[in-house]
């Protein structure tokens, strides 16, 4: 009777810690699927100017950002650019005038 007992017990722990490890997976691949739809808007909303509104910010900021002590570019316009660049969607006088001015630079570019 006790094995029966102690048996029904550690089935019903081994079913919990799975349904509770399989319940977390489902988040983790939902919030997955939701930074993939987020990054594939951003995308679609960059290709509209050809990244040109993050590079004149970015531009408008340098004078700024070096007079602090620095070039800290604030992470969306960085991450944003980064994925222009990435995608190759960055427009030629974006990408002319960030390498003129040497902020290219401060992304990881792949040519």
């Amino acid at each position: 009777m006790r094995k029966a007992l102690l048996l029904c017990i550690c089935v019903a722990a081994a079913g919990y810690f799975g349904w509770v490890q399989f319940g977390a997976y489902q988040q983790r691949q939902q919030a997955r699927d939701l930074a993939d739809i987020d990054r594939e808007r951003r995308v679609a909303l960059l290709e509209i100017d050809g990244c040109q509104a993050k590079v004149d910010m970015l531009l408008s900021m340098t004078d700024r950002l070096l007079k602090a002590g620095g070039m800290l570019v604030p992470i969306d316009i960085g991450r944003d650019i980064e994925l222009c660049l990435d995608r190759g969607i960055m427009s030629t006088s974006g990408r002319a005038e960030m390498e003129r001015t040497k902020l290219i630079r401060l992304f990881s570019v792949n040519d």
